[in-house]
């Protein structure tokens, strides 16, 4: 998270810096083998559950993003196409059903 020029890290995150800058030292002598494998793969587990909800929330932007270029290109006929990024260039027009089909002229993607 960013805050200005200032990068403030999450609980999760600062959790995981602290564990990494003990463990750069050299490993503790009174941890174990077997209970360092164990701390490491539980902060692997939490880095992939990190890495699912964050592949989760960018799947939901990139479906916001595109449902809002297609309602601006519907509204004023013309907007800036999500996949390609060229500015004005999705169309609408209506289909003999009267739906409304959102196309990008540049790369061709139909948004409806």
């Amino acid at each position: 998270m960013s805050v200005g020029n200032t990068y403030l890290m999450t609980s999760n995150e600062s959790e995981v810096a602290d564990e990494m800058d003990s463990s750069e030292g050299g490993r503790p002598s009174d941890e174990s083998d077997d209970t360092q494998v164990q701390r490491l793969q539980s902060q692997v587990e939490q880095l992939r559950s990190q890495l699912d909800e964050t592949t989760e929330r960018l799947r939901q932007t990139e479906r916001n993003l595109r449902w809002m270029a297609q309602q601006q290109a519907t509204e004023t006929g013309k907007s800036v196409c999500p996949s390609c990024n060229s500015g004005g260039a999705l169309s609408v027009e209506r289909t003999a059903t009267g739906k409304k089909k959102v196309e990008c002229t540049n790369c061709g993607e139909r948004l409806v």
